[in-house]
């Protein structure tokens, strides 16, 4: 079963474009958008299970330099019009 996340990211500003960049050598994020209001960034992932989101964070995306703070929610279940 495939866990889609939604990882909102605040970044220092002069690392935007580095943080982007990085986001877009994982192949597990599908999509960046840029933010207003508290976050910076949005990054959606997808992975196949918890220990890949996990294995993820803990070996490629907490590793990013520029990233003050994330706060990352599951989706539970996607409604498409």
């Amino acid at each position: 079963m495939t866990i889609k996340a939604l990882i909102f990211c605040k970044v220092h500003h002069k690392a935007m474009e580095n943080v982007i960049n990085k986001f877009n050598q994982i192949s597990e994020i599908k999509k960046v958008f840029s933010l207003t209001g508290d976050y910076d960034l949005l990054a959606e992932i997808e992975v196949e299970n918890s220990d890949e989101l996990y294995n993820s964070f803990a070996k490629k995306i907490d590793y990013i330099e520029g990233i003050i703070k994330t706060n990352t929610h599951v989706v539970m279940k996607e409604f498409t019009k």
